[in-house]
């Protein structure tokens, strides 16, 4: 937390690594501005920053400076002189080992965790579309700024199965206890069809901790509210959220949902998938989804 003097207008921006996450955050003050003494001497840091510094802004003004050592999103609070940032890990499970308890613990115990997954990766392209697009780099996209979005929109931890072009095999992806609130599964669709387009959602799992039909109604709960929020923000939606038997879903002990963002194989479809513009709006549209859900069933939110 930074304590100012006089309340004056800091412009806050990041620089983003290769995984979409932020790897450095700044404050840049007015030009005049000065930093008492010692302030960042006094200043506490702990992981994911990795250090603060002090430097000069555009306008000649000072600007500081936090590394991130970590993925990460952040949180810009201001209240008066007080402008406080706050900094919260993205996860990421390891296909490699099982991990620790300590691995597997969410960013915030208290907090709900989500674990987010960017369909096939690696080896795995998934499908292919037009112009030689394939599925595993676009929700791959997706899926980097849906984790920013949910750490940094609700009170939630978020675990992605995978943060770059890497193959996970299903038995990493997948929780095989109920130890978070919900699973999100991203996909894009192909069919030999080219005038095949539209948005799908399905739903599954989350039989870990409860019986047979309130696990199910879990996991029907949250498909709808992904659904519902998809059809309102985005439109384009084929059908209602119904079940599916992907193994992702079927093999989950939390409730899941998967979305297919679209036909790749549809030129439209295609051209917003890749479109920066139509991905904020998509996860605008997750974000909400997921909120709804947890509104229901975790009363904290």
């Amino acid at each position: 937390m930074l304590l100012l003097s006089a309340p004056v207008h800091a412009t806050i921006r990041d620089v983003a690594a290769p995984d979409g996450t932020p790897s450095r955050v700044y404050v840049d003050f007015p030009r005049g501005t000065r930093l008492a003494r010692g302030v960042l001497g006094g200043m506490s840091v702990s992981a994911p920053v990795g250090r603060a510094r002090v430097g000069v802004g555009e306008h000649r003004g000072v600007r500081v400076v936090f590394d991130l050592e970590s993925p990460a999103t952040y949180r810009v609070r201001r209240e008066g002189r007080r402008l406080a940032l706050a900094f919260a890990p993205v996860a990421q499970t390891q296909a490699s080992a099982a991990p620790t308890p300590a691995a597997r613990a969410p960013a915030f115990a208290a907090r709900p965790k989500i674990v987010l997954d960017p369909g096939h990766g690696g080896h795995d392209p998934g499908a292919a579309g037009v112009g030689g697009i394939v599925e595993k780099d676009v929700v791959l996209d997706v899926a980097r700024r849906l984790a920013v979005k949910l750490a940094t929109r609700l009170p939630v931890s978020v675990v992605l199965t995978r943060l770059d072009d890497s193959y996970v095999p299903i038995e990493r992806r997948v929780p095989e206890v109920a130890e978070a609130a919900l699973f999100l599964s991203l996909h894009a669709n192909a069919c030999h069809d080219a005038s095949a387009r539209g948005v799908e959602v399905f739903y599954g799992g989350g039989n870990g901790r409860l019986p047979g039909d309130l696990a199910a109604n879990r996991a029907m709960l949250l498909g709808r509210a992904v659904e519902s929020a998809l059809a309102t923000v985005v439109g384009g939606v084929r059908g209602d959220a119904r079940p599916g038997t992907f193994a992702v879903l079927a093999r989950n002990a939390v409730p899941g949902v998967l979305v297919e963002i679209g036909y790749l194989t549809h030129p439209g479809d295609a051209a917003r998938a890749c479109d920066g513009a139509y991905q904020d709006l998509l996860t605008d549209a997750l974000v909400e989804g997921v909120r709804n859900f947890l509104r229901v069933s975790a009363p904290v939110l």
